[in-house]
């Protein structure tokens, strides 16, 4: 869509934070919201294809005539309530605009604990220490007494990076597309990981001056827009990253308000899509040092697979996480308060559970993968990923709940119609798109370590979506090999684990650095036969 723009000025007050911000007439409303600081969910980054950075308006004129983008998304009712998309809505004159879809922590399930601990220690710790795992999605900061060896605290909060999109692309994306976009996205980053700082500080009653050093684990990208460095040649072929491995740094130099002299480390990245936050995994759960074979999963907003052992790792990174994560999922959203996490038979009874155990709003991944994993087994979803037609369907469990939507596509309901919440044909060609970039991945993995399924140790599952989710129900769309149960096991925040461990020790964060020049990267994209095998993949 072009914008165009002119020499006169507007203002737009946002509720209900009552920001005000001036911009020129004929802005998308979500790059005015954006440069003023405000928060608008935009899962899709703006491509118009999630439906999720609602705004509402009073006076119409505001944002002009409505697109036909929106038309697709929104009822008569909604349309004639002002409801409006920020990213297809230019401003067209000064007034009030009320955020709906507002980008916010609360309310959201964050994964902060480890499944190991630490051991080691270097002998000459002192003062206060802080370790960070910067997700794409969330971010998890734990204080540590570094005189004591102990964890003193940690806080964790929605990444604010969201609001220019909830996948790499997308930040990779807004970060070059105009000047002041890449200071913008680091600020907004290293501004909440300030106050996050001073919430641990204040909390424990020390000062910000007591706190000498933060290491951080995040993906390539993301540590890249923490400093301020450009990803943008991450997002186009050969996707190589503007470094691997960023040298110290004193936090001051960012806006971080520690120690006058503290530092700031960050682990190595071993390619554009396979970042500091797998290396540290690798490291934290010994798998470069065991002479066992195993396989590290980490589905998230971006999913990365390693195999390997001590002799040899190789890794690779697919794009699985936007669908799990909520977008371009129409009742999709991500792992908060009201989402259906779980869906179940109980006494012939469709049953969806949610978080907080609340009304449903909407779907999560691990609640999607149980919902298409039950509709594959009961026939309502070929293998081919279709819906059978609402019309021929005899099965009294699901009969009444089938169905079509405006456009005749069909869409199965999983709650009662008092909270309805579907699930659409489209969503299902989503999760088969996510579930057949990770069965090649992982294929492709097995055959570079020359084994199979089952000659695999172990399969270990990182991240906050691989902890939650149901192991057979994930196994029965494909998004896990299919290998004896006793041999999955979730391991939790495997990236903070690994940054609080560099913190702990000097030998471990150099640890790191030839953990990631053991690691082989392999572009799937760059595969010949990679097309074959992702439609072959398509089937559950």
């Amino acid at each position: 869509m072009v914008i165009m723009e002119s020499s006169e000025k507007v203002t737009i007050k946002f509720l209900p934070d009552g920001i005000e911000a001036t911009a020129p007439k004929g802005r998308m409303l979500f790059d005015v919201a954006a440069s003023a600081g405000v928060k608008i969910d935009r899962h899709c980054g703006g491509a118009g294809v999630c439906g999720k950075c609602r705004v509402m308006v009073k006076d119409k004129d505001i944002l002009g005539q409505i697109t036909e983008t929106e038309k697709n998304f929104f009822s008569s009712d909604e349309v004639e309530a002002g409801i409006r998309l920020s990213c297809c809505s230019a401003v067209q004159k000064s007034g009030t605009v009320y955020v709906v879809d507002r980008a916010a922590s609360d309310g959201h399930r964050i994964l902060e604990g480890f499944s190991g601990s630490i051991s080691e220690w270097r002998p000459d710790s002192a003062g206060y220490g802080i370790s960070v795992d910067i997700g794409t999605t969330t971010v998890v900061c734990c204080l540590y007494d570094l005189n004591e060896h102990k964890e003193t605290d940690k806080i964790s909060f929605l990444n604010p990076q969201v609001t220019f999109g909830d996948d790499v692309i997308s930040r990779i994306a807004y970060s070059s597309s105009e000047q002041g976009a890449l200071e913008r996205i680091q600020k907004i980053i290293t501004d909440d990981m300030n106050k996050a700082v001073g919430t641990l500080v204040h909390r424990n009653g020390i000062k910000r001056c007591a706190v000498t050093e933060i290491v951080i684990a995040a993906n390539t990208v993301m540590e890249h827009l923490f400093v301020g460095v450009s990803p943008e040649s991450i997002g186009r072929s050969p996707y190589a990253p503007a470094f691997s491995l960023y040298p110290p740094f004193k936090a001051s130099q960012i806006g971080i308000e520690i120690s006058e002299n503290g530092t700031i480390k960050m682990l190595p990245n071993v390619a554009g899509y396979v970042g500091a936050d797998i290396v540290a995994g690798v490291a934290a759960l010994d798998i470069d040092a065991s002479n066992e074979i195993r396989l590290l999963v980490d589905i998230g907003t971006n999913n990365e697979i390693v195999i390997g052992n001590a002799q040899a790792l190789y890794c690779c990174a697919t794009a699985a996480g936007p669908a799990l994560e909520g977008a371009r999922i129409q009742y999709g959203m991500r792992a908060s308060l009201g989402a259906i996490e779980k869906v179940t038979f109980k006494d012939g009874q469709l049953c969806c559970e949610t978080i907080g155990d609340v009304p449903p709003t909407g779907l999560c991944g691990s609640g999607l993968i149980d919902a298409v994993a039950l509709l594959v087994n009961t026939g309502v979803i070929n293998k081919g990923g279709r819906f059978e037609y609402p019309e021929k369907c005899t099965d009294t469990r699901f009969k009444d709940r089938l169905g079509r939507n405006k456009n005749g596509m069909v869409q199965l309901l999983l709650t009662d119609e008092e909270n309805p919440v579907y699930l659409t044909q489209k969503d299902i060609r989503e999760v088969q798109l996510a579930v057949s970039a990770v069965k090649v991945g992982v294929e492709v993995m097995l055959e570079k370590a020359g084994i199979t399924t089952e000659e695999v140790s172990e399969v270990c599952l990182a991240g906050a979506f691989g902890n939650h989710i149901n192991i057979e129900s994930a196994v029965r769309v494909g998004l896990i090999p299919d290998v004896d149960s006793t041999k999955i096991r979730g391991v939790s925040n495997t990236s903070g684990l690994g940054a609080s461990m560099a913190l702990a020790s000097v030998d471990f964060y150099e640890r790191t650095k030839k953990t990631a020049a053991k690691m082989s990267y392999i572009e799937l994209s760059s595969l010949s036969d990679f097309q074959d095998r992702f439609i072959k993949a398509m089937t559950f």
